[in-house]
């Protein structure tokens, strides 16, 4: 028996409605063709014919996959195509006639980006965020490895978990001033992150939150945060210095595990707690200063063989 198609109906990132008609075996890379066929693809500035993009729930959706095997033809299903195109000046100059590259850029009608939207995307090396995006939800840029710049607007409040974990190739980032947390495994793995500014708005730093950027050697805690999470700088190799404000009242369990140069740290007044082993494998410290108050508590914090110099206050 002959299977009906079905009317699927899809929105881009611009706010448009497209209906197309699918069967279950149909091919996510014959839907692109159907979206070609729906709208016109091409770039009226530069003359390229735009790349399609789909994502179902948030996800991108392999071109290989049917219809059915994706999931798109239940009726709970949310289906968006993202219409782009490559940018050659998105890429290094080392790569400038190179192909490939992709620019990624939200439209000013979209208010947040969604969870996981542009996980594993390894091709994309810049991205524009319009001011008038509040949220990047989970993992929205997770694993995007050659992705180098990015700008987040003084409009965004809010930073998913794992929003830029393993982005690689990220070298910069300047948090805006109306983001108030910096939420869990938020920068992990991002090895070539060597600087980052950190706003007066932010009260707390997340678990894992900069674990293993390896390329930051030096970080300024503004004297709006009061706790540093669990493994929240942990394996920043290069790390020889960070200023701890007087506000901050709790350092998580191996918060600075394996900042193998750091070379001193004074530990302020405020702290009321200091996790355990929250300075294991700190091998390059020479000098630390811990408060009067943590004097029975603090060296669960450290290793025991430590050649430093302590100086209680």
């Amino acid at each position: 028996m002959a299977v009906m198609p079905r009317e699927l109906k899809v929105k881009t990132l611009d706010g448009d409605d497209f209906t197309v008609e699918v069967v279950p075996t149909t091919t996510i890379r014959e839907l692109k063709a159907m979206l070609h066929e729906k709208k016109h693809c091409e770039d009226p500035i530069e003359h390229k014919i735009l790349k399609v993009k789909i994502l179902a729930d948030g996800l991108l959706v392999d071109d290989d996959q049917t219809m059915e095997s994706a999931g798109l033809l239940h009726a709970e299903s949310e289906v968006t195509v993202i219409f782009c195109r490559n940018e050659v000046e998105a890429a290094t100059k080392e790569m400038i006639h190179a192909e490939g590259f992709l620019q990624v850029n939200i439209p000013c009608s979209l208010t947040e980006i969604p969870d996981r939207a542009f996980i594993g995307c390894l091709q994309v090396v810049k991205v524009a965020i319009p001011e008038s995006v509040a949220s990047i939800g989970e993992a929205a840029f997770a694993g995007c490895e050659s992705l180098k710049r990015i700008t987040i607007p003084n409009s965004v409040t809010s930073i998913g978990e794992f929003a830029f974990a393993r982005c690689e190739s990220l070298a910069s980032v300047t948090i805006p001033g109306s983001v108030t947390f910096i939420a869990n495994h938020a920068f992990e793995g991002c090895q070539s992150l060597e600087s980052i500014t950190i706003p007066e708005s932010v009260a707390s730093i997340g678990d894992v939150a900069f674990q293993s950027c390896r390329s930051l050697s030096s970080i300024a805690i503004p004297s709006s945060v009061t706790s540093i999470g669990t493994y929240a700088f942990a394996d920043c190799q290069s790390l020889k210095s960070i200023a701890l404000p007087e506000s901050v009242t709790a350092i998580g369990e191996f918060a600075f595990e394996a900042c193998a140069s750091l070379e001193s740290i004074t530990i302020p007044k405020s702290v009321t707690v200091i996790g355990r082993e929250a300075f294991f494998g700190c091998r390059s410290l020479a000098s630390i200063t811990i408060p009067e108050s943590l004097r029975d508590d603090a060296w669960e914090a450290f290793e025991d063989d430590l050649q430093a110099t302590i100086r209680y206050v």
